[in-house]
Protein backbone atom coordinates (compact mmCIF):
# COMPACT_ATOMS: atom_id res chain seq x y z
CA UNK A 1 0.00 0.00 0.00
CA UNK A 2 1.32 3.43 -0.92
CA UNK A 3 1.72 6.04 1.79
CA UNK A 4 -0.79 8.89 1.84
CA UNK A 5 0.88 11.96 0.31
CA UNK A 6 -1.97 14.45 0.63
CA UNK A 7 -3.70 13.70 -2.65
CA UNK A 8 -6.62 11.39 -3.46
CA UNK A 9 -7.82 11.22 0.14
CA UNK A 10 -11.02 9.29 -0.63
CA UNK A 11 -9.02 6.61 -2.44
CA UNK A 12 -6.52 6.30 0.43
CA UNK A 13 -9.30 6.27 3.05
CA UNK A 14 -11.00 3.34 1.31
CA UNK A 15 -7.73 1.43 1.15
CA UNK A 16 -6.77 2.02 4.77
CA UNK A 17 -10.25 1.03 5.99
CA UNK A 18 -10.07 -2.17 3.94
CA UNK A 19 -6.62 -2.89 5.34
CA UNK A 20 -7.73 -2.32 8.93
CA UNK A 21 -10.75 -4.59 8.49
CA UNK A 22 -8.59 -7.26 6.87
CA UNK A 23 -6.22 -7.23 9.84
CA UNK A 24 -9.08 -7.14 12.39
CA UNK A 25 -7.83 -3.76 13.58
CA UNK A 26 -10.79 -1.55 12.74
CA UNK A 27 -13.02 -2.77 15.55
CA UNK A 28 -10.41 -2.31 18.30
CA UNK A 29 -9.90 1.28 17.19
CA UNK A 30 -13.61 1.95 17.52
CA UNK A 31 -13.75 0.30 20.93
CA UNK A 32 -10.74 2.23 22.24
CA UNK A 33 -12.07 5.50 20.86
CA UNK A 34 -15.45 4.87 22.49
CA UNK A 35 -13.77 4.09 25.81
CA UNK A 36 -11.72 7.30 25.62
CA UNK A 37 -14.84 9.26 24.68
CA UNK A 38 -16.58 7.93 27.79
CA UNK A 39 -13.68 8.85 30.07
CA UNK A 40 -13.58 12.39 28.72
CA UNK A 41 -17.35 12.86 28.93
CA UNK A 42 -17.38 11.60 32.53
CA UNK A 43 -14.95 14.40 33.38
CA UNK A 44 -17.35 17.09 32.13
CA UNK A 45 -20.09 18.88 34.04
CA UNK A 46 -23.75 18.40 33.04
CA UNK A 47 -23.92 21.81 31.38
CA UNK A 48 -20.80 21.16 29.29
CA UNK A 49 -21.88 17.62 28.42
CA UNK A 50 -25.21 18.97 27.18
CA UNK A 51 -23.32 21.01 24.55
CA UNK A 52 -21.35 18.06 23.15
CA UNK A 53 -23.88 15.21 23.17
CA UNK A 54 -23.83 14.87 19.38
CA UNK A 55 -20.08 14.15 19.28
CA UNK A 56 -19.37 10.47 18.67
CA UNK A 57 -15.55 10.41 18.55
CA UNK A 58 -12.80 11.71 20.80
CA UNK A 59 -11.47 13.86 17.97
CA UNK A 60 -14.89 15.42 17.38
CA UNK A 61 -15.40 15.95 21.10
CA UNK A 62 -12.03 17.59 21.65
CA UNK A 63 -12.50 19.81 18.58
CA UNK A 64 -15.93 20.91 19.80
CA UNK A 65 -14.56 21.69 23.27
CA UNK A 66 -11.66 23.59 21.72
CA UNK A 67 -13.99 25.69 19.58
CA UNK A 68 -16.26 26.44 22.54
CA UNK A 69 -13.76 27.03 25.30
CA UNK A 70 -10.19 27.61 24.11
CA UNK A 71 -9.34 31.27 24.15
CA UNK A 72 -6.62 32.63 21.88
CA UNK A 73 -3.54 33.44 23.90
CA UNK A 74 -2.44 37.05 24.24
CA UNK A 75 0.66 36.23 22.21
CA UNK A 76 -1.41 34.70 19.40
CA UNK A 77 -3.90 37.58 19.51
CA UNK A 78 -1.08 40.13 19.29
CA UNK A 79 0.50 38.20 16.44
CA UNK A 80 -2.80 38.10 14.54
CA UNK A 81 -3.31 41.84 15.04
CA UNK A 82 0.21 42.48 13.74
CA UNK A 83 -0.49 40.36 10.67
CA UNK A 84 -3.75 42.20 10.04
CA UNK A 85 -2.01 45.58 10.27
CA UNK A 86 0.81 44.38 8.03
CA UNK A 87 -1.64 43.17 5.40
CA UNK A 88 -3.77 46.30 5.59
CA UNK A 89 -6.61 44.79 7.54
CA UNK A 90 -6.39 46.92 10.64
Amino acid sequence: MEKFDGSYFAFWKTHIEDYLYQKDLYRPLLVLDRKALGVIRLSLSKSVTHNILKEKTTVGLMQALKEMYEQPSITNKGHMESLQRYHGGG
